[in-house]
């Protein structure tokens, strides 16, 4: 399926629209530590608009572990309230140069960590918007920008993006340079992002891509990846992604080797600790109990590292993908978590561990009216048919879920809608229609590549009960 990677142009108001909408909810979600909107206007004013750039006038957050020229990286914690940036991280530069407008910081858990930051899930305040990216996952769920920057070594692009009901995207580990961002754990960070749908996703992707000769030959393989960590899901979650897998033919099961969350806790724990050691050694006072005692309590010897790292390379990729290209799983165990943790990463450590691209789309709503993400995992390197599916199922999600609404437990934004609903407002609705996200593709194209992932009878695999 081919796309464009042009954004559309021409749309001065868009941005605006985003950049009133973040002031005026800025105390009310605390998605940002740094919004300067006279700035912002300066840098468009300065650009002349760049109409014929892919990423014109696309309005982005930075997760402030990333460094954005003449603003200080934060990184969640007081001891780096005066490092000022003066160049821009390396995704940073090539957003900019592609058209892209800089917003601002947005806020992180402690050094990318378990700490959460002030931020609060725009789709009901009372829960967390996950971490670390907290603020970039805050900020697109709340209209505030198009597209916002996040990091993963364990689950921080993922699972923000499902509590908060929007695509998250982790790419294939090295494919975006990590210069300019506060490193954690080198073998594991990502440098991913976010956005309101698939296609603002891919745009990005398009224009900031490394060049690469490899390309789709063929419709994909779906299958489904339970994980060792099943029963820690929600029953709803549960119940909803197998009715999904089943609706688009996702019946081949994929099984992983055992102990893998171990060598990845095993590999974080050495490297963040080597990381962070500075921050160990002369700014203890300013570091949170819960990172002080992970970074001292019980350290990781070099020798288990190694071998640790050894154990990782012996993995068999290939054979984890033998009977699937594209692996349905959970983003998240269930809802988003109540305000104050920013959840669990038990459905993406391996993922991030094995370094495969992934990303995640809301699909359906738990017992409290909550998004629910599925998970869509392919081979390292293999992200543009990751893409090429994400679209099509995200399409299918649409064409038999069009709105989120308060339904009853488990139910499938899937299942076929009522005619009264396709006139009610979402749940997470736009502030107008200037601050939307850019079109997607023709339907008439997304058709024929959904008929290509799932067949013609897929739409007869549809009508999904609600769950009890």
């Amino acid at each position: 399926m081919t796309h464009s990677s042009s954004y559309p142009t021409g749309r001065p108001q868009g941005w605006r629209a985003h950049l009133e909408r973040a002031v005026q909810r800025r105390d009310e979600i605390g998605a940002w530590t740094q919004l300067d909107p006279a700035a912002i206007e300066r840098e468009f004013l300065a650009s002349g608009s760049e109409g014929g750039k892919p990423l014109a006038g696309l309005s982005v957050g930075v997760k402030d572990i990333i460094d954005v020229a003449g603003f200080a990286t934060g990184c969640g914690s007081s001891a780096c309230a005066d490092h000022v940036a003066f160049a821009d991280a390396a995704i940073v530069a090539m957003l900019r140069d592609a058209g892209a407008l800089i917003f601002g910081k947005t806020a992180t858990a402690e050094y990318a960590y378990l700490t959460p930051p002030v931020t609060r899930n725009p789709v009901d305040r009372r829960r967390s918007p996950g971490g670390s990216s907290s603020g970039s996952a805050a900020a697109v769920a709340d209209f505030q920008v198009e597209a916002a920057t996040g990091t993963q070594t364990a689950g921080s692009i993922i699972r923000p993006a499902s509590f908060c009901g929007i695509v998250g995207y982790k790419p294939s580990h090295g494919m975006f340079s990590l210069a300019g961002v506060k490193p954690t754990s080198r073998s594991l960070d990502c440098i991913g992002w976010m956005a309101r749908d698939v296609f603002t996703t891919r745009s990005i992707w398009s224009a900031l891509r490394p060049l690469t000769d490899r390309a789709p030959s063929r419709p994909p393989v779906l299958g489904i990846c339970r994980t060792g960590n099943w029963p820690q899901a929600s029953p709803e979650l549960r119940t909803a992604l197998l009715r999904l897998a089943s609706a688009i033919g996702a019946s081949n099961e994929a099984a992983l080797p055992a102990g893998l969350d171990a060598l990845h806790h095993t590999i974080m724990k050495f490297e963040m600790r080597a990381e962070l050691t500075t921050e160990r050694l002369q700014f203890a006072d300013r570091l949170s109990q819960c990172l002080f005692q992970f970074l001292n309590d019980d350290p990781v010897s070099f020798d288990d590292y190694r071998k640790a790292l050894e154990s990782r390379r012996s993995i068999d990729i290939e054979a984890i993908f033998s009977n699937a290209d594209i692996l349905v799983t959970p983003a998240a165990p269930g809802e988003a978590v109540e305000y104050g943790s920013t959840g669990s990463p038990i459905f993406n450590r391996v993922w991030t561990l094995l370094g495969l691209p992934c990303i995640t789309l809301p699909f359906a709503l738990g017992a409290h009216g909550l998004p629910l993400g599925v998970q869509l995992v392919a081979r390292h390197g293999d992200d543009e048919r990751l893409f090429d599916a994400a679209l099509a199922i995200e399409q299918f999600i649409r064409d038999t879920r069009p709105a989120y609404r308060r339904v009853r437990r488990g139910a499938c934004l899937f299942r076929p809608p009522r005619a009264s609903s396709l006139s009610s407002t979402s749940r997470l609705s736009s502030p107008g229609r200037a601050a939307q996200s850019c079109r997607p593709p023709a339907r008439s194209s997304l058709h024929r590549s959904r008929r290509r992932l799932m067949g013609p009878s897929a739409a007869a695999s549809t009508r999904c009960r609600t769950g009890r």
